[in-house]
């Protein structure tokens, strides 16, 4: 039976910062960014080990929200180190936490530093592994929208969700990714992770290594 519950400053290499201070250097050579994403995995700070709510580092949590971190292995049924998912992982991932029946974070990430690539075609890859618990629906979606310096929507891309069926109800994260090319104009991405419970007193859509970089147009 399943458990009840129980009582953005954006990194930018050396690398990059070169190719961006010389005139036409980042057309004529393929660049790509690191991981843009700020704790992309969980790994800021120490996770629960029974599935509470603790603070997560660089995400935005509505008030009252339960996005959580927890360790691999946290008592409750939760996903441990040899169940499937990353095989670089750290002792962390996120779940949408206790008693919710919808549980979100959000990230800003500033792309001023990139405005160069990205009006001449730069191109994305968006990645996470994704996941729940056993036979239950409860999942997680990780959704980018372009945004202009003022906020105006340009487009938005979204991974997940993945269905027990997928993972053939065995507890555990599947890799989704996608790709393309970023919107001209886009001065910001907004990364939102959303986790949805559709069965049991936890909400069990869970994510891990979550990635977003650029790359300029060879």
């Amino acid at each position: 039976m399943r458990r009840s519950w129980r009582a953005p400053a954006c990194a930018v290499s050396a690398i990059v910062v070169a190719l961006l201070a010389v005139p036409g250097a980042a057309s004529a050579a393929a660049l790509t960014t690191p991981n843009l994403i700020e704790n992309p995995g969980a790994e800021s700070q120490p996770g629960s080990g029974d599935g509470s709510t603790v603070p997560v580092p660089f995400w935005t949590v509505p008030a009252g929200g339960t996005f959580t971190a927890v360790k691999y292995g946290a008592s409750g049924g939760f996903p441990t180190a040899s169940s499937p998912g990353p095989k670089k992982r750290g002792a962390n991932f996120f779940a949408g936490g206790p008693g919710s029946g919808g549980a979100r974070a959000d990230q800003t990430i500033p792309l001023s530093a990139y405005a160069t690539i990205i009006a001449n075609g730069a191109t994305y890859k968006l990645a996470a592994w994704l996941g729940g618990f056993a036979s239950q629906d409860d999942n997680t979606t990780v959704t980018i929208a372009w945004e202009k310096a003022n906020g105006t929507l340009l487009g938005a891309v979204m991974i997940g969700p993945v269905s027990a069926a997928a993972r053939h109800d065995v507890t555990g994260l599947l890799y989704r990714a996608k790709a393309g090319t970023i919107p001209h104009g886009t001065a910001k991405a907004v990364v939102n992770v959303e986790m949805t419970r559709a069965a049991g007193s936890y909400n069990d859509g869970y994510a891990d290594n979550l990635s977003l970089t650029l790359a300029s147009k060879s």
